[in-house]
């Protein structure tokens, strides 16, 4: 069957009700240390990417790229736990500079039980901020993007200076995504019942890589704390 799909973009000061207000914690992490907890994450690319640094007055946990030859990378942690449906939020601090790229996304274990779909919020430097998804099926994949994409989310510089929530809520009726309780983009289309979880990376890629300057590295990602509802 021919899946019917539809985009669009909603504004920043749309407003709305709390995603996860009728829905119990399900899966949460302060990432308070010592050390990444096991038993909730799984890392992959160099796990020496990750460290817990002191943010202001909190703890967050840091993945950093790490300088090698070629520089391309990926870098992170995914959640060991994964669920059908529910609101799934972090507390991040993006990096600055372009050249690399932070993201957040929601994820099927098994990308190959179609229709599946991968669902972001990319942070790419100079304050782009780029929430998306990526929908897989029988017929082919398609990427949905939004208008909403770019430097008009947040004001200049508030992506790496502060941190920020960055929510992505599934429904039954599609995806939509969060930043500071605003709603900024959404998603319809038919019902995807795969579990999935929440991962966490900082990249390098090759078409990225013409774009860093060494010389503003470390640059780094930062997330104080992870909370999944359902």
């Amino acid at each position: 069957m021919k899946q019917i799909l539809s985009l669009f973009a909603l504004t920043a000061t749309l407003s709305a009700a709390n995603p996860a207000s009728n829905m119990k914690l399900a899966f949460s992490d302060e990432f308070d240390g010592p050390a990444l907890d096991a038993a909730k994450w799984a890392t992959y690319g160099d796990p020496t990417a990750m460290s817990f640094v002191t943010a202001g007055k909190m703890k967050a946990l840091r993945i950093t790229v790490i300088k090698r030859d070629d520089m391309l990378q990926t870098n992170g942690i995914r959640a060991n736990y994964e669920q059908v449906r529910g609101y799934f939020e972090a507390s991040i601090r993006f990096n600055a500079n372009t050249g690399h790229t932070g993201n957040m996304s929601i994820r099927p274990k098994d990308d190959k039980i179609f229709p599946s779909i991968l669902a972001l919020w990319e942070g790419h430097g100079d304050d782009h901020l780029t929430p998306w998804a990526r929908y897989t099926d029988d017929v082919g994949q398609k990427d949905l993007r939004s208008d909403a994409s770019g430097k008009n989310i947040l004001k200049g510089g508030e992506p790496s200076k502060k941190f920020n929530t960055y929510g992505i809520l599934w429904t039954e009726k599609g995806f939509a995504w969060f930043v500071n309780g605003k709603q900024i983009h959404k998603v319809d289309r038919t019902p995807i019942g795969t579990p999935m979880y929440v991962q966490f990376s900082h990249r390098i890629g090759e078409w990225e890589r013409p774009k860093l300057n060494l010389k503003q590295l470390p640059d780094d990602v930062d997330i104080d704390w992870v909370k999944v509802w359902k």
